[in-house]
Parts: structure tokens; C-alpha cells; sequence
């Protein structure tokens, strides 16, 4: 397909691999020089490729800027309309495009659809052997011939032979796992590869999804780079590559980026931001990350460990993405209150959209509430599921301070939310916080197989 016939979204795509790869090059003409060599690049081959690079940068803030058909934005025929999933899907394509050729056997972690298998080929290409390793999603009705199905989860490679495979992928897959199951993965991945082969995986970035309170209800954690590149080296591997997908805080200053890239931003194009990008993996909305299997056999008591200390911090955080639609902020010593007027009746917030394992809970609510209301005054309740299935709720009394429920969650359950609504009779503050005591059943982590 000719530039021309492209759409803006796939020439930003095309130009991120292009400057990807210039990058590269660039700083291995840096490491060389360093190093007291003498590339074979001169200075001013360099420059030129600088100035290359500047170019299609100009060309692309001119291409970015011209309408789609059917994406324009209410009332304008000028302003374009970014599909951001469709960004994030182009732009990890064209990393695709630049992974280690010729696998003769690939591992896929996390396939749900025939899909998948076509995207891979489109972007990688053709490997003899695919093996798509997956548990939630049904196998679907046709594959193509090269690829094996295999019914199980990222914790249990058992079908896979011990060094049998050049190539792991898991993409959008490990910020699912629990900890335990992210262990046995990286244990797993290590086992099937053999020694020089390479494992891939991306994610979103707990930097930047914690900055902006970002939720999917079905992620358990997000992991940092800095983490994700520790763990790959306590599980025998080092890293060959690593790349920032959709920049989301600037790197000079610390400022948070819209992550919709509708939003404008005084400093930052669009394409500026899916350029930058490429070698700021820690300032990314997601990173991506490929590492190289050694002979180093994986530390898997170090692994678990590790995950322990990651945990125990990521996850009460994750607790806390609440969504506030009302209320003024205050901030007190034990946090951040909401003050609620006597005459507003509504939704104060809701969230997390989190998973729960099978297990018992204890969840509560803090108010302060007004000493002169004699009647109930706010609703606290609990629902699971995208059809927003309530599990409990209750009004809060005159006088009640803590609102607990207590809970019995039988089976993994996806999009969990605590909301608070005020019932218009009187003022009240609640506090912005979730406290939430977990009791999990052993071998809850697995939600039940379609």
C-alpha cells in the first residue's frame, strides 16, 4: 500500500518503526564512538539522518492535522478524531514488524481469537509453528494450519517441551496474571525457550496508570518497566530491547499528558508523543520489552519475593482508583475527604473497576457525618460484573461512621465497584479511601473457564 493510500494513524505507525530503527542506529554510532572506535557512519551521514527524521516529523504534524472521513469532531470539518485503540494497536504492529526474524517456533501467551493468529503473521510473519497458549477465550472454529491450540494458562506450559522454542510472546496478558501465576509464567517462559531465544512482553505502565487514576476491570496489577526488567533478569534472561508506547509524562518536566489524544496539549503533538515514545518506556502509557534467554537458571524463590514487595504496594494503591463526580476535596491528616452540601442528591464516587478472587471480604466506608441530622443520610454499595450485579448495599444512619460490609466472593469476579450516593437530606464528608481486608481461597486465582 503507497503512503498515499494510508490512513494518518497507519503513516504515524510506519514512521514510528522507520524512527525506531533510526534511533537505534543512532545510538549504536554513539556507543561506538564511545567506545574509542571508528563507525563505519560518518558525521555526516548522521546528520542527514537526523535531518530525515526531522523531515517526516513535519510531514507527519501536517498529515496528522488533515480530516478523516467520519472521525471529525462535532462541529468541525478540520479538527481530526484519534482512535486511541487503534493507535496503541498500529503502533505495537510496528514493533512487531521488528522482532527477531525467523522463528521457526513460536509461543503466544494470551490469543483470544483467529484474529491474533492473522496479526501475528501480518507483523511478524510466517513461522512454521505457532503454539497459541490460552485459557479464558474458546478456541475458535478455524485456525490456520501452522498453529497448535493449546487450552491452558500462562502459568502452565506443560504441552511445551523444554528448549523447544525460539520465540514468547505475551502481549496485554501479564498485568491479568496474579502474582503467583506472573511467577510461574516467567519460570515457564524460561523453561520452553531455548537459550538465545527471545521473550516479548508488554503491558501498561503502573507510572503512569496510577497518575491517571486508570482502571480495566480486569487488571490485577500494572508492573513498572523498572520491575518487569528485574523480574526477566531473576528469571535468566537480559535485556535485548525495550520501547515506550503513547509518551503520557513528559520527560524533562514530569507533566502528566492527557492520555486521550483528542485532548490537546500546549506542548506535545500527537506524533511527537507516539515518536518520543519509542525509547521512553518509563515515561509510556505502555511499555514493551524483549529479552534474550541465557543459560542462568531462573531464581524463582527471588522471583516471588520480589513480586511480594511489588505487591503489597501496587495493590492497595489499585484499591483506591476511585472516580469522584462530586463533592469538595478537603484534605485532612488521614487523607482526602469529600464534602457533600445537605441539598445534593447523587453519585460522590465509584471504582475501582477491579478483579476479586474467590475469598472473603471486609470492606469499608469512612464518613463524618453532620451531629444534627436525625435521618439517613448516604448509600454505600458493592457491584461486580459489566452488568453491574449488586453484591450488598445499605443506607448510612444519623450519627454511623463506618459503613463495613462483609462479603463472600465464590468465583473470580471482574469490574468490582464501591460507590457512595448521597441522599440530598443532609450534609456529610466522606472519605476518599477503600479500605478493603482480603481473605483468599488457595487456588482462587483462576476465574472458571468458558
Amino acid at each position: 500500500m503507497g503512503l498515499s493510500n494510508m490512513t494518518p494513524f497507519r503513516q504515524l505507525t510506519r514512521a514510528y518503526g522507520a524512527l525506531l530503527s533510526a534511533s537505534n542506529s543512532l545510538a549504536a554510532i554513539a556507543r561506538n564512538t564511545s567506545e574509542g572506535n571508528h563507525p563505519a557512519t560518518s558525521n555526516f551521514e548522521t546528520h542527514a539522518l537526523a535531518q530525515q527524521v526531522a523531515a517526516l516529523t513535519a510531514k507527519l504534524e501536517t498529515l496528522s492535522a488533515q480530516p478523516r472521513s467520519n472521525e471529525h469532531a462535532p462541529g468541525s470539518l478540520s479538527q481530526p478524531s484519534y482512535d486511541f485503540n487503534l493507535l496503541l494497536h498500529q503502533a505495537r504492529s510496528a514493533l512487531m514488524r521488528d522482532m527477531p526474524p525467523n522463528a521457526d517456533r513460536l509461543v503466544s501467551v494470551g490469543c483470544s481469537g483467529r484474529w491474533y493468529f492473522d496479526w501475528i503473521e501480518q507483523t511478524y510473519g510466517y513461522v512454521n509453528q505457532h503454539l497459541g497458549i490460552e485459557y479464558y477465550s474458546p478456541k475458535p472454529d478455524s485456525l490456520p494450519d501452522n498453529v497448535k491450540w493449546i487450552a491452558n494458562t500462562a502459568g502452565n506450559m506443560e504441552a511445551v517441551a523444554d528448549r523447544s522454542c525460539d520465540l514468547l510472546i505475551s502481549g496485554q496478558n501479564i498485568e491479568h496474571l496474579w502474582p503467583d501465576e506472573i511467577a510461574d509464567f516467567l519460570v515457564e517462559s524460561a523453561r520452553v525457550l531455548k537459550t538465545g531465544g527471545t521473550l516479548c512482553v508488554d503491558s501498561p505502565n503502573r507510572t503512569i496508570t496510577e497518575l491517571l487514576n486508570w482502571s480495566h476491570p480486569e487488571h490485577t496489577i500494572e508492573l513498572t518497566a523498572v520491575e518487569m526488567r528485574h523480574l526477566l533478569q531473576l528469571a535468566g534472561f537480559e535485556i535485548s530491547k525495550q520501547a515506550g508506547i503513547w509518551l503520557c509524562q513528559d520527560p524533562q518536566t514530569a507533566r502528566t499528558l492527557p492520555l486521550d489524544p483528542n485532548t490537546d496539549d500546549p506542548h506535545w503533538s500527537v506524533a511527537e508523543r507516539v515518536f518520543s515514545a519509542a525509547d521512553k518506556p518509563d515515561h509510556s502509557f505502555i511499555w514493551w520489552i524483549e529479552s534474550r534467554r541465557t543459560a542462568r537458571a531462573p531464581d524463582k524463590d527471588a522471583i516471588r519475593a520480589y513480586l511480594a514487595t511489588i505487591y503489597a504496594v501496587a495493590w492497595p494503591e489499585r484499591i483506591q482508583r476511585l472516580i469522584v463526580v462530586s463533592g469538595k476535596a478537603e484534605h485532612r491528616a488521614d487523607g482526602e475527604w469529600l464534602i457533600l452540601p445537605p441539598a445534593h442528591e447523587g453519585l460522590v464516587f465509584y471504582g475501582p473497576y477491579m478483579p476479586l478472587r474467590a475469598g472473603s471480604y471486609r470492606i469499608t466506608f469512612e464518613f463524618d457525618p453532620d451531629p444534627a441530622a436525625d435521618t439517613s443520610f448516604a448509600r454505600c454499595d458493592i457491584i461486580v460484573g459489566q452488568e453491574t450485579r449488586m453484591l450488598d448495599q445499605c443506607e448510612v444512619l444519623s450519627g454511623q461512621t463506618h459503613v463495613t460490609f462483609e462479603i463472600q466472593i465464590h468465583k473470580m469476579e471482574f469490574g468490582a465497584q464501591f460507590r457512595c450516593i448521597s441522599l440530598g437530606r443532609s450534609g456529610f464528608a466522606v472519605r476518599r479511601h477503600i479500605t478493603l481486608v482480603e481473605t483468599v481461597n488457595e487456588t482462587s486465582s483462576l476465574a472458571e473457564a468458558p
